[in-house]
């Protein structure tokens, strides 16, 4: 309560200071006294309550969280499609090897190889992979951003239940 009432005696000295500045002589601009209002400043900054600060810390920590599973799906997807790329230029050799082959023996080899098959079988499972880790890596972020915002959610319903409770003293 004590803090309250010094943060908003500090807001009005700072608006107090920033109406009553005076002009620079021939301009509109107003001269103010830049150490006086960074002090101020600093002492509402001080003053204020832990659970605002650590709100403002959690809040770049899922940003930061969320920006960095959003590369990883980014990256895992993009090895993904560098795996497939790869394993379809291999299967694009093999391919023109075969038809270099007589037709016969391109259909022995076909016949008796599983190439084309295990190459596509492989870009299956690679695809596949990478966009599980993806829906993981989001699904995360998701939890974690859900848990870390109902505690912020729970600290300010606190603070609004003991400024009410301090409204109702005063009266």
């Amino acid at each position: 309560m004590k803090i309250d009432l010094e943060m908003m005696e500090l807001f009005d000295d700072l608006e107090d200071r920033i109406s009553n500045a005076q002009t620079a002589r021939f301009s509109q601009k107003s001269v103010i006294d830049k150490e006086e209002l960074l002090a101020i400043i600093k002492e509402i900054r001080a003053l204020m309550p832990d659970e605002v600060t650590q709100a403002v810390w959690i809040n770049k920590e899922r940003n930061r969280i969320l920006n960095e599973a959003k590369r990883d799906a980014k990256e895992l997807v993009a090895q993904a499609e560098r795996d497939a790329e790869k394993i379809k230029e291999e299967y694009s050799r093999s391919l023109e090897e075969l038809k270099q082959n007589s037709e016969e023996t391109l259909k022995d080899y076909i016949e008796s190889s599983d190439v084309v098959g295990q190459a596509e079988q492989r870009a299956r499972e690679i695809s596949e992979r990478a966009e599980h880790v993806a829906r993981e890596i989001r699904q995360g972020s998701i939890e974690y951003a859900t848990d870390v915002l109902s505690a912020v959610e729970h600290n300010l319903k606190a603070i609004l239940e003991e400024v009410i409770r301090d409204k109702s003293e005063l009266k």
